[in-house]
């Protein structure tokens, strides 16, 4: 299982890493910190084993203890880098030119100033660039190895969802898994587990349902269909009045076109629609033809006029049967819906359009219980059409407004 660019496993090695590197910069800011007042410890204890030198000698000073520090009797003969700063603020420590460095005792235990130019005595500074760089090289293996027992970690502990993702992702509707909740540890995930186990064993029985169903329903729907059909086809080859040959014609069209619907209905049912007829070539102009022929009774009585605007050589590749029940919805909804005006049937490559003069329906037109003022059916033939469509491999687009018609537009790809 490829692991997505913010997956779990990479957030946990991200923290490892992030709080190792923080609690290393932490550390070497102590550190420095440290070495730093230690080093200040050392000479503020030195002068003031000076000052303790210089007071056993009474008013007038003495050589002092170590040749870094001068006796001053005010300010005027410290050194000029030194009087610069001293005048110009207070303070006991000072930063001069040339790398010179002072630490300053103004008088009251001695009536003078001493006055330590400490640079060749500093240790940290010398050494600053040795100690960034060793707490630096800490700090990174300290990153590296946190990072590396963070992978380990993230990795032990995600290995069960990989496999459970893995097991929920390659399970097959007709083959979903049982029983595997006692393969994943007794934690957080374990539990998971078990509620995905409870939720696929709920979808095996609805799924097994299902089947029954369209099993029984098929055997059921096409018994009759057949029957009719058989009893149509014999009728037709008797002789008959002209009316009576074309109304015994829309029979067998009819039953033929529902064989073919419940066909492809039941294999939607069963998510099978690909072990239907694959996408082929068809031409448009018949396939329109026989709809609208088919659904003519629908406008027995009305000012309606059909405008088929297909080209005789226009064709598009898709499932034969699955483009014959998208048409005969769409057509049959705008001839069932259209009291007075016009439907146009046109074909624009890729495209395949059916609108109409209608009162326009309701909107959210893929959701079933969306139907048309004054429709008697139940709101479901646009619902079935989206997910037929979609299925299939065209694109179904609907545009209605109320009083102004719909349009919907079958796209091929």
């Amino acid at each position: 299982m490829s692991a997505p660019n913010h997956s779990l496993r990479r957030r946990i090695v991200a923290a490892f890493t992030v709080f190792a590197l923080a609690t290393a910069l932490c550390f070497s800011a102590f550190s420095l910190i440290f070495v730093y007042t230690v080093e200040d410890s050392f000479f503020h204890n030195m002068l003031r084993q000076e000052v303790d030198h210089q007071r056993q000698a009474g008013a007038s000073p003495i050589k002092p203890l170590r040749d870094f520090v001068s006796i001053h009797r005010d300010s005027s003969t410290f050194p000029p880098d030194l009087a610069r700063q001293f005048n110009a603020g207070a303070g006991r420590e000072f930063f001069g030119d040339a790398g010179r460095h002072y630490h300053v005792v103004p008088p009251g235990a001695v009536p003078y100033y001493l006055v330590a130019e400490v640079s060749r005595e500093l240790v940290v500074r010398a050494r600053l660039p040795f100690i960034a760089g060793v707490l630096g090289a800490l700090a990174l293996a300290m990153a590296a190895l946190t990072a590396g027992f963070g992978y380990w970690l993230a990795r032990r502990a995600t290995a069960p969802l990989d496999r459970l993702a893995h097991l929920v992702a390659h399970a097959a509707p007709g083959q979903l898994p049982r029983s595997f909740a006692g393969d994943f540890p007794d934690n957080e995930i374990g539990a998971l587990a078990k509620g995905l186990e409870q939720a696929m064993d709920r979808i095996a029985e609805f799924i097994e349902r299902e089947q029954h169903f369209t099993r029984d329903a098929s055997h059921e729907l096409r018994t009759p269909l057949a029957v009719v059909s058989g009893a149509a086809g014999l009728l037709a080859s008797q002789p008959l009045a002209p009316q009576q040959a074309a109304q015994v014609q829309r029979i067998v069209v009819a039953s033929e076109a529902m064989a073919q619907s419940v066909d492809t209905l039941l294999a939607l049912a069963r998510e099978d629609l690909g072990q239907t007829p694959s996408a082929e070539p068809v031409l448009m102009l018949p396939l329109v033809e026989s709809v609208v022929v088919q659904h003519a009774h629908l406008l027995d009585g009305k000012a309606v006029k059909v405008v088929v605007d297909v080209d005789a050589k226009d064709c598009a590749v898709c499932r034969r049967v699955a483009l014959s029940i998208l048409l005969s919805n769409l057509v049959s909804n705008a001839f069932a819906h259209t009291m007075a005006g016009q439907v146009r049937i046109s074909f624009e490559q890729p495209c395949l359009m059916v609108a109409d003069s209608g009162p326009g329906i309701q909107p959210r037109l893929h959701r079933a219980g969306a139907k048309g003022e004054g429709s008697t059916g139940f709101g479901l033939g646009l619902s079935i059409a989206h997910r037929l469509a979609a299925r299939s491999g065209i694109g179904l687009e609907i545009d209605s407004e109320a009083g102004a018609g719909t349009r919907a537009v079958l796209r091929f790809t």
